[in-house]
């Protein structure tokens, strides 16, 4: 599972905003980005979490939560693919809202396209289907259509 600073770290990188010469994203410049990243975090969990093989079928007809961070250590309950090749465009066009509009959309656009090519991607269950009006499934043969 990965953590909170390794999101920020490649949020940092596509920013282009790490240190020229050790490649740190822990810097003077990114000071006020590392503070903002947990709260920016938890505001698009909820959003990525139907992506992620992570989520859970609903419980007691609840909509599950993705657990919440607070820290730089904490791990992110999602899987992989959406910790780093998904949160951190989100991340990035988060911080730099304000700094670079421009910039900041491009990695939303990113971020929401990346989104939803994972959920597409989710594996589905092989719960059968009941046929509630009993007629469909003796009328009509895969792909068939008819009119009414």
């Amino acid at each position: 599972m990965s953590t909170v600073q390794s999101v920020f770290d490649i949020a940092i990188r596509l920013m282009d905003a790490q240190n020229e010469s050790t490649g740190s994203t822990e810097t003077a410049d990114t000071k006020e980005y590392l503070l903002r990243t947990p709260s920016l975090l938890n505001s698009i969990l909820d959003r990525a979490y139907p992506a992620s093989d992570s989520w859970p079928e609903a419980v007691e007809h609840k909509r599950p939560i993705c657990p919440k961070v607070t820290a730089m250590t904490d791990e992110i309950d999602l899987d992989e693919r959406i910790c780093t090749g998904i949160l951190p465009y989100g991340l990035a066009g988060l911080l730099l809202t304000e700094e670079n509009p421009a910039l900041a959309n491009f990695f939303w656009q990113t971020f929401l396209e990346q989104l939803e090519e994972a959920k597409r991607g989710v594996p589905s269950g092989n719960d059968s289907v009941e046929d509630v009006y009993g007629f469909l499934s003796d009328t009509l043969e895969y792909g068939q259509f008819s009119r009414w």
